[in-house]
């Protein structure tokens, strides 16, 4: 080995760029499964490129699943050798999922499900489903409030009409029934009950 090649390869020694490094890829994702992927660098298709860091590690973490078509950035642990590949960068994500003891979160274009031990939400085009049960909307607590308002002034007023119609029908030769009623109704005209849509149709349960 001449002079200049030595000096080379210890300045490559005394800098570690002898040794093996990782390498990166822009790849186009091909299809996916479960937490493995299929992509390709030009025509030439590679599989079981992992979207998890380990094997099983989505199972008690966060599970990333690229589009179709899109393009992920490939780290190549096995230095070269193409063999242990892990995304870690993503141009487009179809979903995303975490799971931690009895924590399961998923989100989607559609809607984002979540699940804490035997509790459930489920968030789709502006509405919010609890417990996956079809028991109709919650209540809006101001909507009732204002019905029970109503009520209550409208139960009043019919004890003040009464009490105004009995008084207006008079006694012996002067009762006059048709007075009371006239009285009872004029009484009771403008009192109504306003029941209002007590249902908030955004969150169901």
């Amino acid at each position: 080995m001449d002079k200049v090649s030595k000096i080379r390869e210890l300045l490559r020694n005394i800098t570690g760029t002898d040794k093996p490094i990782f390498d990166f890829l822009l790849m186009e994702v091909v299809s996916v499964e479960g937490d493995l992927c299929r992509a390709k660098i030009g025509d030439f298709i590679i599989p079981d490129i992992r979207l998890a860091s380990i094997e099983g590690g989505a199972e008690n973490g966060l599970l990333v699943t690229p589009a179709v078509g899109s393009v992920i950035l490939v780290a190549d642990i096995s230095c070269g050798n193409l063999r242990g590949l892990n995304a870690i960068g993503y141009s487009e994500i179809e979903s995303l999922r975490f799971h931690q003891g009895s924590t399961t979160l998923q989100a989607d274009a559609r809607g984002i499900d979540a699940t804490v031990g035997s509790s459930t939400v489920h968030i789709e085009d502006g509405k919010i489903r609890l417990g996956g049960e079809d028991n109709g909307g919650l209540v809006k607590v101001e909507e009732v409030r204002q019905s029970l308002e109503s009520l209550k002034t409208y139960c009043e007023t019919l004890r003040e009409a009464v009490s105004a119609g009995i008084k207006a029908v008079g006694a012996g030769i002067l009762a006059n029934g048709t007075t009371g009623a006239t009285a009872f109704d004029t009484a009771m005209s403008s009192a109504v009950v306003r029941i209002e849509n007590m249902e908030n149709e955004k969150v169901v349960h």
